[in-house]
């Protein structure tokens, strides 16, 4: 194991350098607007309003059931132009259009053959300082001015605290308990008052919270002894991966296909789910010691593709998530899917609680069709040869020399104590 962790860091530092080179090659041509000159816009001045009163807008819009979400982002200029991006599902539009005041509100003027028609007719509202909202339909998009300093900050906070709360959940039983069985209880009227109409979302919500409960339940009570427990915890993970699987295929894009078929083969590859249970540790940690490091670092892949197609605005954000997961757990492989129901439910009940300020300090991810096709294709070749690799095994017994594929499967549940 030891000799394997820094193979797996430097090929999450090769992939993380080609990523940052594809990105740079995108968008190194672009150069940021100054802001630092801003002044707050109040609804007397509309009328006056320059673009660096305005600042930079951006918001996220959740998408229907079954579908992803849609993100905006608004680049007001002094000549009077505003370049428009609109990402989702499986299009990434990037239109100029001119935009003036209307009293205490703002227009957008769409072209002749333009593609973005969200604004067209419609009022940026002013709501309050660097934030606007625009009627669309039965639904309100809120766009607030980006702080990309503010944005980092956050991105790395999400990462710190998501880890610090796993390691709290993990040492101490009456934490957990509290805090994913009963906060979610008593925070149903805010939650209801947020915004979160479509039911998927609540489910996808209580799923991830019962689970977590479900783990603690098996750690410390005489529930960890039955089979029919230790199968519901791993089909908690099999059914959370078969949802995203669903919602891929039904978009029908080539990247998600691709991503869509990269999820089947997470799936059939989770084996000897039996051996799910407590440790001898201190912590009685709920280990799963037939989980491998391969498969982990393929389900990442899989999963930061699947939100970075389908939650483009949330992306940089997920791939904290799944690295407050990962990072805890490389002494100690098999508490992966304890720590990845943690920081899952942590992250969604953050989410629901306080979801407008989250799309405010979006980190954008730059995004089109060939970084789309880039993850894809890298999601359904790590799944693929992971798959490759623990069928030959299963069905010949061979196996590879420097790395895990199901040839310690068997091995007792951990009796020392790995992760401090």
């Amino acid at each position: 194991m030891k000799n394997l962790i820094p193979k797996w860091i430097l090929l999450l530092f090769t992939f993380a350098l080609t990523s940052a080179n594809l990105f740079a090659a995108e968008y190194g041509e672009y150069v940021d607007t100054d802001y630092s000159s801003e002044i707050n816009t109040t609804p007397n001045d509309m009328q006056n309003a320059k673009p660096k009163d305005i600042g930079k807008l951006q918001g996220n819009m959740e998408g229907n059931t079954g579908e992803g979400d849609s993100y905006f982002s608004l680049d007001f200029r002094n000549d009077g132009t505003v370049t428009i991006k609109k990402q989702f599902s499986g299009n990434n539009l990037t239109e100029e259009k001119t935009w003036n005041t209307n009293g205490k509100a703002l227009e957008i003027i769409s072209d002749k053959g333009s593609e973005i028609h969200d604004f067209d007719g419609k009022q940026l509202k002013y709501v309050k300082s660097e934030t606007y909202s625009v009627e669309m339909g039965t639904k309100t998009l809120m766009l607030t001015e980006n702080h990309k300093g503010l944005s980092f900050i956050h991105l790395i906070g999400v990462l710190l605290v998501l880890m610090f709360l796993n390691e709290l959940f993990r040492r101490y039983k009456w934490a957990a308990y509290l805090f994913f069985g009963l906060i979610p209880l008593i925070m149903i009227p805010i939650w209801m008052d947020n915004g979160i109409v479509y039911w998927f979302r609540w489910v996808k919500l209580y799923s991830v919270v019962m689970a977590c409960v479900w783990f603690v339940a098996i750690r410390y009570t005489k529930l960890g002894t039955f089979k029919f427990a230790v199968f519901i915890a791993a089909a908690f993970l099999a059914v959370n991966i078969f949802e995203a699987v669903t919602q891929d295929f039904s978009l029908g894009f080539l990247p998600n296909t691709l991503n869509a078929i990269a999820g089947i083969l997470s799936i059939i590859t989770l084996s000897k789910w039996k051996n799910i249970g407590p440790d001898q540790s201190k912590h009685k940690d709920m280990v799963w010691p037939a989980m491998t490091m391969f498969w982990i670092i393929a389900y990442d892949i899989w999963n930061f593709t699947f939100v970075y197609l389908n939650f483009p605005g949330h992306a940089a954000f997920h791939f904290m998530v799944l690295l407050s997961c990962t990072l805890p757990i490389l002494p100690k492989r098999g508490a992966w899917l304890q720590a990845r129901a943690f920081t899952l439910g942590i992250w969604m009940m953050y989410l629901f609680t306080f979801g407008s300020f989250v799309d405010s300090v979006i980190v954008e991810l730059p995004r089109n069709y060939n970084f789309m096709m880039f993850f894809a294709i890298f999601s359904i070749v790590a799944n693929l040869a992971y798959a490759l690799y623990h069928f030959r095994y299963v069905l010949t017994g061979k196996t590879p020399k420097n790395f895990r594929v199901g040839q310690d499967e068997t091995e007792e549940v951990n009796t020392t104590e790995q992760v401090v």
